[in-house]
């Protein structure tokens, strides 16, 4: 309420002033060093990326141009941008939001409307239709203002963070782009015509809606950043052992935000329709899971799609994934699991999906954690609370191993080895005694995102089924929330991890690594759903693609 006050009085009130430069080097230092003591896949990025965000010089003197505090806010953003990690971000306080009335995504290269709301577009002044092409956005061709937009939605791979510019386009909340306010009260956009191929131009309103602020007002005394650290944890978890709670935080591998405006991002639904003759077994409303079965060429299907690794209650998705799978394993030849478009989650919660899906035991993902004093404290007190709650000996040895790494590590100011962050401390997991052993394929695309990486980079590593689909994502940490600034009030996402699989990648981009950072998990067989094939038939080709490939893994061939 003080905040939603003082940004009302900023707003109502010229005397306000901006922040004063000392305090705009003082809030970026301050950024700065939360990530160099707590951003884990800090050598990662020196190595892969040769970008070096210690390097302090030219981003203290970019601080010290800013004419305003949105340029500021702009520099901040900047120098998050560049480590190339969607989990890495800024959030601002900003209520203002503008949107044009239709989306836009990125199919076949092309940038292309694959929605539209008639009720704040009509026909009578936007007759342009999902899957035409827009070509130009306010005087500029489209793939520039992308170009500019890119900032702010990067992440660790480059189409997906092209297309998530793309879908920034038309939607401007100001509570990711500080200068979102500056927009005028139309633009004109130019779109190709499908059916014509004829140019057309229009001059479209923004509809506005919230706050907007414009500087952050001047704070005359400076404020305690003594007691700065980690926020209260974003994701609960209920199937957790008590003894996990310490380190909770470390089990939070998801999106900061979700992206705005990609179709049925971490909705139950699929982005396809779904194949003839499809039973539905779960169905969205208040199921978390949506699963059926449909038959091809006398073959039973079973299909189940996993939105997120964020469910309501995890003990609850546990139960009813396992349900599932053991009607699946009577009841079909083979299973796709759809994990497109999935934000992540929690780490203990994919763990127990894989579980239900890998009959055997198997190597899950690890974690190489930046150490420092709170978290080898934090591990203290799991080791601690596992010998008071009686945990199995084998648990307690894993769990203290665990804790020595950590503790080590922080004494040498460095990270851990590839430590287990669940309930058992080990990187070996046991199946459950239900879980599916039929053929199966896992779907995954470009904006699979954390644990929607983790989740195929394990099937993968282990030999369990293909991974069908696009590089996913490649955001391979776990992510925690801090107050960023002090006087602008920034929230700060770091990434404090990094995730470690089985054995090393080797690809064109990078340095050979066994890392899901910007690497991503690459696909066993490629499938994009990203073409206007699929966009205009509901993505009958792609849904015919996937079956006909379980139907190989059924078949042995």
């Amino acid at each position: 309420m003080k905040r939603l006050l003082a940004v009302f009085l900023c707003l109502a009130s010229s005397g306000f002033a901006a922040l004063t430069k000392e305090q705009k080097i003082f809030d970026f230092t301050v950024l700065a060093q939360t990530f160099a003591a707590n951003y884990g896949p800090y050598h990662w990025k020196v190595r892969a990326l040769k970008y070096d965000a210690m390097d302090l010089k030219p981003w203290l003197a970019k601080v010290e141009a800013t004419r305003n505090d949105i340029e500021f806010l702009e520099v901040l953003i900047d120098y998050v941008a560049s480590l190339k990690d969607g989990h890495a971000s800024l959030s601002f306080f900003g209520t203002f939001r503008a949107t044009l009335g239709f989306t836009t995504d990125i199919y076949d290269g092309k940038v292309l409307i694959d929605s539209i709301n008639r009720t704040t577009q009509p026909l009578s002044r936007f007759p342009a239709v999902v899957g035409d092409e827009l070509v130009s956005f306010g005087g500029q061709p489209v793939g520039a203002v992308i170009d500019q937009l890119e900032k702010y939605q990067t992440v660790g791979n480059p189409r997906a963070t092209r297309r998530l510019a793309a879908n920034i386009l038309t939607i401007r909340p100001q509570s990711l782009i500080p200068s979102a306010a500056s927009v005028g009260d139309t633009v004109e956009v130019e779109v190709r015509r499908a059916e014509s191929g004829e140019l057309e131009k229009y001059t479209l309103p923004w509809t506005k809606t919230g706050i907007a602020f414009t500087d952050l007002g001047t704070v005359p005394v400076a404020r305690d950043a003594s007691k700065r650290g980690p926020r209260a944890l974003e994701i609960q978890d209920d199937s957790l052992p008590a003894y996990m709670q310490p380190i909770a935080p470390l089990l939070t591998a998801r999106l900061p935000r979700d992206p705005e405006g990609v179709l049925n991002y971490g909705a139950v639904a699929p982005i396809y329709g779904f194949p003839t003759g499809f039973r539905l077994r779960l169905a969205g409303g208040t199921d978390f899971f949506a699963s059926g079965t449909y038959v091809v060429e006398g073959k039973t299907i079973g299909w189940i799609r996993i939105p997120s690794f964020q469910p309501p209650s995890a003990a609850a998705a546990i139960q009813i994934f396992e349900r599932e799978m053991a009607f699946f394993q009577e009841n079909t030849d083979g299973l796709v699991i759809d994990a497109m478009r999935n934000p992540g989650g929690s780490v203990a919660f994919v763990e127990a999906l894989l579980q239900r899906v890998i009959p055997f035991p198997f190597r899950t993902l690890g974690f190489e954690i930046r150490a420092t004093n709170s978290w080898a404290q934090s591990f203290a007190s799991v080791l601690s609370s596992a010998r008071q709650f009686g945990a199995e000996p084998w648990i307690v040895q894993h769990l203290e191993n665990n804790y020595n790494d950590v503790l080590q590590a922080n004494r040498e100011g460095g990270t851990t080895g590839s430590l287990s962050l669940n309930s058992t401390g080990s990187l070996i997991l046991l199946p459950s005694p239900l879980a599916y052993r039929k053929p199966l394929i896992a779907l995954a695309d470009d904006i699979s995102a954390s644990a929607g990486d983790f989740f195929p980079a394990v099937i993968q590593d282990n030999g369990r089924g293909k991974i069908v689909g696009y590089q996913t994502m490649g955001l391979g940490g776990n992510v925690v929330a801090y107050d960023g600034t002090v006087y602008s009030e920034v929230g700060a996402r770091v990434t404090q991890s990094l995730m470690t699989r089985r054995e090393p990648v080797v690809t064109a981009e990078f340095p050979t690594a066994a890392y899901v950072e910007n690497i991503g998990v690459r696909p066993d067989i490629e499938l994009d759903y990203m073409t206007r094939e699929n966009l205009m038939n509901r993505g009958v080709p792609f849904v015919e693609a996937f079956t006909k490939i379980i139907l190989q893994e059924i078949s042995g061939n």
